[in-house]
This record gives structure tokens, sequence and C-alpha cells, in this order.
């Protein structure tokens, strides 16, 4: 009922930011306890991954570029409202909520979720075959879920990078800043 509700709650008030990570941490507690149940969209790892990449947009590529411009345009709007210039703080707040949660469900599905996935998919399992990215709906074969997921715990490091270049573009800002008005 849990995840069904953080279901509902995405969908009508909340939005992805702020359930994802909570309906991931309930679907991995709900896997621990109950065990592993096929077609079961609460314990079935493989449904659990499917619903996350959908959530994030579907491919890691398309998720990393929005997980960027987010950070920005934050960052962007943070700096406006802290110099007087405008700058809407409940939307800087809901962007720090979907970067910290998106990017905390990704963590985990990568921690808990992938080591659960099956290595190759299942040669007649028809609806069980990886979606490419590329083509929508079209089924390939050739890539397994853990492949599919080791993809998307590849952004991770991507994250970080961006999250870290950001994080050094403030600090020289601010020491710019600093040494221009003759602080220390």
């Amino acid at each position: 009922m849990l995840v069904e509700s953080l279901d509902t709650a995405a969908r009508r008030a909340l939005g992805v930011g702020e359930t994802i990570h909570r309906r991931m941490i309930a679907c991995v507690a709900a896997m621990h306890y109950f065990g592993v149940r096929a077609g079961d969209p609460v314990r079935d790892p493989e449904l659990v991954f499917r619903h996350l990449a959908a959530a994030l947009g579907g491919s890691p590529d398309v998720y990393f570029e929005r997980y960027r411009s987010t950070l920005a345009g934050r960052l962007a709007d943070y700096d406006r409202f802290r110099a007087g210039a405008g700058g809407d703080m409940r939307r800087v707040a809901a962007a720090g909520s979907w970067l910290d949660g998106t990017r905390a469900a990704l963590v985990q599905m990568c921690q808990e979720v992938a080591v659960r996935l099956v290595e190759a998919p299942p040669e007649d399992a028809p609806g069980r075959a990886h979606q490419s990215p590329d083509a929508p709906g079209r089924a390939d074969k050739g890539v397994s879920l853990r492949d599919e997921a080791s993809r998307w715990c590849a952004v991770l490091p991507q994250i970080e990078a961006v999250r870290s270049a950001a994080k050094a573009a403030r600090a020289a800002q601010a020491a710019e800043q600093g040494t221009a008005t003759g602080g220390t």
C-alpha cells in the first residue's frame, strides 16, 4: 500500500523528486523482508528497476542531462534570489528535492536492486527483454538487465563530477568577489 500511495502522490501532488527515493526504500525493504517475487511491482527487481528508469526519463543520458540542467537552473535561481534580483525559492527547493531524491534513489538502486537483476535476459520471455532507449517499445535481447543497470550506475560518478565542478566554480567566484571587495 505504501508504494501505491507514493505512486499516487508522485502523479498528483508531490512529484518524482519527493517520492522516488521513498518508493525505492519501500521496495528494497519488501524484497529484504518478504523476498523477491516475479511480477510483483514492489518485489520484482526488474519491475522496480524499470519503474525507476522510466521515472528518471527512460535513459541514463536523458537523466544526466536533466540532472545537469536542473542543477544549473537551481544555482542560477538561488544566486538571483540572494542578489535581490528575483528568483523563486520554492522553485529552488523543488529543484533541490528532485536532485537529491532522484540521486538517492539511483544510489540505492545501484547498491540494492542491481545485484538482484538477472545476468542475461531469457531468450523466450516476451516483455522481459531490454527496452532500448533509442527505440522505445522495441526489444533488444542482446543486453542483460545488469548491463542496463550498470549504464545507469555509471551516471553516478558523472553526477559527482558535475556537483564538484559547480561547487569549485562557486568557491572560486566567492573568492574572486572577496578579493575584489578587499576581503580575505
